[in-house]
C-alpha cells in the first residue's frame, strides 16, 4: 500500500480532492487541489430558466424514486431514453436520501439550451454530501423542454457507472457491482477499522461511510478521474476538503468515502486486505486534522503506522550504500530519503515508481522513528501542530522545523537523523 499526494493551495475557498490509496510494493496517494471557480451565469428568459430548473427537479425526484418512466417523460431521442432507462433502473436499489439537480449556468439558444448542472446527493446514515457536475443540452418540444444528452464532467454518480447491490454492517454503507461475489468484504471493514482505532486510540473514523467497489480499471476511472496510476493501487480513501485560515484548516468535508478496487484486493489474504482498510480508515479519520500544511510523508507515515506497515528496509538499504538494479532511478531515488524533500505538496506525485516506493519506506521509517521516541501521542501531536495558526509560513523545510520544535523539542535536523537510523536498523540484508 503506498500513496500519492499534493498539498492543498492557499485560498479561503479551496476545494481540494484528497485521495490515498494502496497497492503492492508501491501503493499510492494522490491529492487534487484546485480553486472554487465562479462560472459565469447565462441570462436566458425568466420563463425558459425557471421551466428547466423544472425540468431539472422531475429529473432528479425520477432518478432517486427509480422511475424509468416518469424519468424517461424529461427526455427525448432514443439514446437519451435508453441512458434514462438503464440510470433509473441502476438508481432504484440504492439507499440515496437525497438528490437535487440545480442549474448552474443556463444558455438558450432558440429552441435549444445548454445548462451547466450541479448534482447533490447523500445515501442514507452518511453524514456526507456527494457532487457530480454535468452539462446537459435540452430541446424545447410541443410538450415542453426535453433533455436530449448530459456530458458528465469529472466523476460520474454511482448510478450512471452501472448497477450496485448494496451491504450494510455497523459502520459501512457499501455498494459492489451486481452478481460480485465480496466475500468477507464487510467483516474486512470492519476487522480495519477496529485495528485503526486499537493502533490510534482517540482517533474516530466517520460514524458511517461509503465505499464503492470496482471492478475492474473502466468504473475506477468513471468514478475516480483523478487517479492516473490505478494498475499499483488496492483501494483509495477520498474526500473534498474546504480549507481556511493561514494554517489551511479544514473547515468543511465532502464526498469522504472508500473505493477498493476488487480486481487487485480481492487476491489479497485475509491479513492483507484488512491492513489495506485499516490504512485507508486512517486517512478517513484524520481528514479534518489534515489541514492544507501536514507534509506529504506524515500523511501517509502515519496511516502506514496505524496499519502496522513497516517498511523502512528499502530506505535503510539505500542510507547503507545498497545500488538499485535499475541504476537510473538511482540518484531520484537517494533524493527521496529526505524529509525536506517529501514536505513539498506535490512531492509524492511527481515521482516515478522506484523513487515513490523509496519515499514511502522513508515515510514509515519517519513515522516509527518518530513513534518509538515520543509515543504515538507524540506522532500526533505533530500531525497536529501543522494546523496551528500561531505558526506561520507555508509548507516545507522551515515551518516543517517550526512545528517539530513545538511540537517534539526537537528540530527538523534531529528527526532526520532519528529517521535514518531507524531505516538503517531496518534495511534489507
Amino acid at each position: 500500500m503506498a500513496s500519492k499526494v499534493r498539498a492543498a493551495v492557499p485560498a479561503l475557498a479551496a476545494a481540494a480532492l484528497l485521495v490515498a490509496g494502496c497497492g503492492d510494493s508501491k501503493p499510492l496517494r494522490h491529492t487534487v487541489t484546485s480553486q472554487v471557480k465562479v462560472e459565469p451565469v447565462a441570462t436566458p428568459a425568466p420563463d425558459d430558466a425557471a421551466q428547466l430548473q423544472k425540468l431539472l427537479d422531475a429529473r432528479a425526484e425520477s432518478i432517486q424514486r427509480g422511475d424509468a418512466v416518469a424519468l424517461q417523460r424529461t427526455s427525448t431521442g432514443a439514446a437519451q431514453q435508453r441512458r434514462d432507462r438503464l440510470e433509473a433502473a441502476a438508481a432504484k436499489p440504492l439507499p440515496l436520501s437525497g438528490l437535487k439537480l440545480s442549474a448552474r449556468t443556463t444558455d438558450v439558444t432558440g429552441n435549444r439550451a445548454v445548462v451547466g448542472v450541479l448534482t447533490t446527493y447523500a445515501f442514507k446514515g452518511i453524514d456526507t454530501p456527494y457532487y457530480k457536475r454535468s452539462r446537459v443540452t435540452a430541446v424545447r418540444t410541443a410538450a415542453g423542454w426535453r433533455v436530449v444528452s448530459e456530458q458528465a464532467r469529472g466523476v460520474e454518480a454511482p448510478w450512471e457507472v452501472g448497477r450496485y447491490t448494496p451491504r450494510y454492517s455497523p459502520h459501512f454503507v457499501a455498494l459492489a457491482p451486481r452478481g460480485l461475489n465480496v466475500g468477507s468484504l464487510m467483516t474486512d471493514l470492519e476487522e480495519g477499522r477496529a485495528e485503526m482505532r486499537r493502533a490510534l486510540p482517540g482517533v474516530a473514523p466517520p460514524a458511517r461511510l461509503l465505499v464503492l467497489v470496482s471492478r475492474g480499471t473502466g468504473e475506477t476511472r468513471a468514478l475516480t478521474r483523478d487517479v492516473r496510476t490505478l494498475g499499483s493501487l488496492t483501494a483509495l480513501a477520498e474526500a473534498r476538503l474546504g480549507y481556511y485560515g493561514p494554517a489551511l484548516r479544514v473547515n468543511r468535508i465532502s464526498g469522504q468515502r472508500v473505493l477498493v478496487l476488487w480486481r487487485q484486493y480481492g487476491q489479497r489474504s485475509t491479513k492483507e486486505r484488512r491492513l489495506v482498510i485499516a490504512h485507508e480508515l486512517t486517512h478517513a479519520a484524520l481528514a479534518r486534522r489534515t489541514g492544507g500544511r501536514v507534509p506529504p510523508w506524515l500523511v501517509e507515515g502515519i496511516a502506514m503506522y496505524a496499519s502496522h506497515d513497516q517498511r523502512a528496509a528499502e530506505a535503510g538499504a539505500l542510507l547503507s550504500g545498497a545500488v538499485l538494479e535499475d541504476t537510473s532511478q538511482q540518484r531520484a531515488a537517494k533524493r527521496a530519503l529526505s524529509l525536506t524533500a517529501l514536505a513539498r505538496p506535490n512531492a509524492l506525485e511527481r515521482l516515478k515508481p522506484i523513487p515513490l516506493s523509496v519515499a514511502y519506506s522513508y515515510a514509515s521509517a519517519a513515522a516509527y522513528a518518530i513513534a518509538a521516541k515520543h509515543g504515538r501521542a507524540g506522532l500526533l501531536r505533530l500531525y497536529d501542530a501543522f494546523d496551528d495558526q500561531s505558526i506561520r509560513g507555508r509548507l516545507g523545510g522551515r515551518l516543517e522545523d517550526g512545528v517539530m520544535r513545538m511540537a517534539l523539542h526537537e528540530s527538523l535536523s534531529q528527526v532526520q537523523g532519528e529517521t535514518d537510523a531507524f531505516a538503517r536498523a531496518h534495511a534489507a540484508r
